[in-house]
């Protein structure tokens, strides 16, 4: 009996800020139990088809249902320019993680504004802890989306801790293409937190 597959690739993108670029992959859980290792391999391709950098980051899923991106940097030689990302998902049940449910950290809207820091943007959020005892060290993430609602790049962050059933504003620059048009953000359980 063939098994389905226990997650899927929803969408791609990058955003690319001099050499550095953010790879994002969008994934769902597919299946019904949760604490699957999600891994998602990136091959950062030219617009003439050349690789210029592959990276590879793992995270892993804490609810069934959940939507969230998985997301990483990497750099590309000098004066190159990213024009395409291909993005690889792989899920296993190794037995790594939490077997258990987390419930959903919900977040709020993001705002964008621009940074004090040069041509930068800074996105915040709120973060509220779904627990009555304190969240420490989530995965906090930002996508951006260009005006054509492409992602255009992103952020992510560990805050160090939310208050038990309370909430935390959460910041990152956001490394783009250009200027945001909307930010949405994600937050899961950090990968070592029972």
């Amino acid at each position: 009996m063939e098994e389905k597959p226990a997650g899927s690739l929803l969408e791609t993108g990058f955003g690319q800020r001099d050499i550095y670029v953010s790879l994002i992959a969008i994934v769902q859980n597919t299946s019904d139990k949760v604490g699957q290792t999600v891994t998602v391999q990136f091959n950062v391709k030219d617009a003439n088809g050349e690789l210029l950098a592959s990276e590879s980051q793992i995270e892993y899923f804490s609810r069934v249902g959940q939507k969230f991106p998985v997301q990483t940097q990497v750099e590309v030689p000098n004066g190159k320019k990213a024009a395409k990302v291909d993005a690889t998902l792989l899920v296993e049940d190794k037995g790594n993680f939490p077997s258990e449910p987390f419930p959903e950290i919900k977040t709020g809207p993001v705002t964008v504004a621009k940074s004090e820091y040069g041509d930068e943007f800074a996105a915040k959020v709120e973060v509220t802890n779904p627990k009555t005892e304190p969240l420490k060290n989530p995965r906090v993430d930002f996508v951006c989306y260009d005006a054509t609602k492409k992602i255009a790049g992103g952020g992510f962050t560990f805050p160090e801790l939310i208050p038990p059933s309370g909430k935390a504003l959460v910041e990152v620059n956001p490394l783009m293409t250009g200027k945001p048009a909307s930010c949405v953000a994600f937050a899961s359980p950090g990968a070592f937190e029972n």
